[in-house]
């Protein structure tokens, strides 16, 4: 198995001498959010995940790379970009269509060229109406060029293959070729991960995946009670070491904040005091990290406080103190309902003698509240989110 990097090198090694337009520097992903698999042009990859790592087979590297260098190519062979009949699919991502993409490309660069030349009209115009596939005022081909040569889809190169011709983009149809059936299968992919691996049930979205050490655990809510534990503080006490050392696996148990339960992947524990909190899906456990949306969750608060040191001393972790700060003044202040991150709507700004906090949910047109907190009252409000929430 190989990482990516050395992927990227195997496929360039493979596309030397073809005169496809690819990128195989781009073979890259950071993140796995939707499926297990890496296009290479229309070729999807397997990626393998183990000890938290993703790797490759070498052979399908390699075969993904020979696999577009065999294609024929002529770069006077156009056909037009408009998408025509193309069928849409409600549950396919906006990632997954790449004409939009090309498109959103164009948008932006005109915006940034009418912007140059000093143009507030606003949204840009075009000299037909008709279709939005025409070329916007202001954007010219080779400026469009200069500004995304390097901008890839699926490793492949298409902004510097389009041709401007006869008030419409052509784009080499071998091109296209791949660039549908790389949209065909990231179709394929997103609809197949959404099936629960317990009882062939089908989600609308990805929120039954779960990453684990090994690749993603796909479980509707019913599957994930039925096969999973439910934390009830077994380990309570416990340094993250020691369970590390020892077990049991967090991969055991239910999350113990999120609603309805998601598998948990991590044991959440207090870096400060070094005791474990409890388990936690990978997604808590991000935010949880993070400090800024965490305790939007029901049962946030009690679950830092299964810290014994945090608990005793009264005493939110340090990352928290801002988001529960944060998160009273929205409840109290903010529109009621409102379900925008909470880190949007509320700005705290650290003065000499206290807070200036302003609260401005999403939709209130030119209407903020202005509050300003001393030391003390700040020392007031968390204290009471502790003694009210972190009981049990």
């Amino acid at each position: 198995m190989i990482p990516q990097k050395t992927a990227a090198w195997y496929l360039a090694e493979e596309m030397k001498h073809c005169p496809i337009p690819m990128k195989p520097e781009r073979f890259m992903r950071k993140r796995f959010t939707e499926h297990d698999f890496v296009h290479f042009g229309h070729v999807a990859v397997r990626a393998y995940k183990h000890a938290n790592r993703w790797r490759f087979s070498a052979s399908d590297v390699r075969s993904a790379g020979r696999a577009i260098a065999a294609l024929p190519w002529d770069p006077e062979d156009l056909i037009d970009l408009k998408p025509g009949d193309w069928p849409q699919t409600e549950a396919a991502p906006r990632s997954a269509d790449w004409r939009a993409q090309i498109l959103d490309v164009i948008r932006t660069a005109n915006d940034a060229v009418c912007k140059e030349n000093g143009c507030s009209c606003g949204p840009p115009s075009y000299q037909r109406h008709s279709t939005r596939w025409t070329l916007p005022n202001g954007l010219t081909p080779a400026s469009l060029l200069h500004r995304y040569a390097d901008y890839t889809i699926a490793c492949t190169l298409p902004i510097p293959t389009l041709v401007w011709k006869d008030e419409t983009w052509l784009i080499p149809r071998t091109l296209s070729v791949i660039l549908d059936r790389w949209e065909a299968s990231e179709r394929r992919l997103h609809a197949a991960v959404q099936v629960c691996s317990g009882c062939g049930a089908h989600s609308k979205d990805s929120s039954w995946r779960t990453p684990t050490t090994s690749g993603w655990k796909v479980l509707c809510p019913v599957c994930a009670a039925a096969s999973l534990r439910t934390y009830c503080q077994a380990i309570k006490g416990i340094t993250y070491a020691q369970v590390r050392e020892k077990g049991p696996r967090a991969e055991e148990y239910l999350c113990a904040v999120c609603d309805p339960p998601r598998p948990a992947t991590t044991w959440d524990h207090c870096h400060e005091h070094g005791l474990v909190r409890g388990p936690l899906c990978s997604s808590c456990n991000t935010m949880e990290g993070q400090g800024k949306e965490f305790l939007s969750r029901a049962g946030s608060v009690k679950h830092l406080l299964r810290c014994d040191g945090c608990r005793l001393r009264g005493a939110l972790p340090a990352h928290h103190r801002l988001a529960a700060l944060r998160r009273h003044l929205h409840q109290g202040h903010g529109v009621q309902g409102c379900d925008w991150p909470m880190h949007g709507c509320v700005s705290i700004i650290e003065a000499e003698s206290g807070y200036e906090c302003k609260v401005h949910c999403f939709g209130q047109r030119n209407k903020h509240s202005a509050i300003r907190l001393t030391a003390s009252d700040v020392e007031r409000i968390l204290s009471c989110v502790v003694s009210q929430e972190g009981e049990g």
